[in-house]
């Protein structure tokens, strides 16, 4: 806790107030982002985890395979956990800037909406990665054909993509 002892901050509140702190109880604007930011952050992995789920219950559903219940949990567990790495690097690599120690890698855009077309087509990366992924998951994982595999790799591919992430970059600039 930080204790203020002079005037040089607040005015002098803290020469009349020797017990006044900077983390107060009354002052939860702090508390509010920081509940925002990891409350919305476990939403989001909740929701992604779910929505992986659902799509990967589609594509099955749809070829009518049959896998149980806890083999598609876990391997929703698996694509979930390596879909946001893709997401995370796509994001770096396109507007972030990425540091892995002393490696510093520039963005692909300086500025998110230099050029929404090329922007949007960039897309195409994580989307084929995701699919990528996915397919051999469902190869090594659920056992499944290689048309099968490419079936729910596919869907994976489309539905998946960070489209939320492209279009909340581009549209919030």
């Amino acid at each position: 806790m930080a204790m203020f002892s002079g005037t040089a901050f607040l005015g002098g509140v803290a020469d009349h107030f020797p017990n006044y702190s900077i983390s107060s109880p009354y002052d939860a604007g702090g508390r509010f982002w920081t509940a925002i930011y990891y409350g919305g952050t476990a939403l989001g992995l909740v929701f992604n985890y779910f929505w992986n789920y659902l799509i990967l219950y589609l594509a099955l559903r749809w070829q009518k395979i049959s896998i149980t219940r806890k083999r598609k949990f876990i391997h929703t567990a698996i694509i979930t956990s390596f879909g946001l790495l893709i997401d995370a690097l796509y994001y770096e690599l396109t507007w972030g800037l990425l540091v892995i120690g002393k490696l510093s890698v520039p963005p692909l855009f300086e500025r998110p909406g230099i050029n929404p077309g090329l922007e949007l087509t960039t897309i195409l990366i994580p989307m084929a990665l995701i699919g990528l992924v996915n397919y051999f998951a469902s190869r090594l994982y659920l056992h499944l054909d290689k048309k099968q595999a490419l079936v729910v790799g596919l869907a994976m591919g489309v539905f998946t993509a960070p489209w939320l992430m492209v279009a909340v970059v581009l549209l919030v600039r």
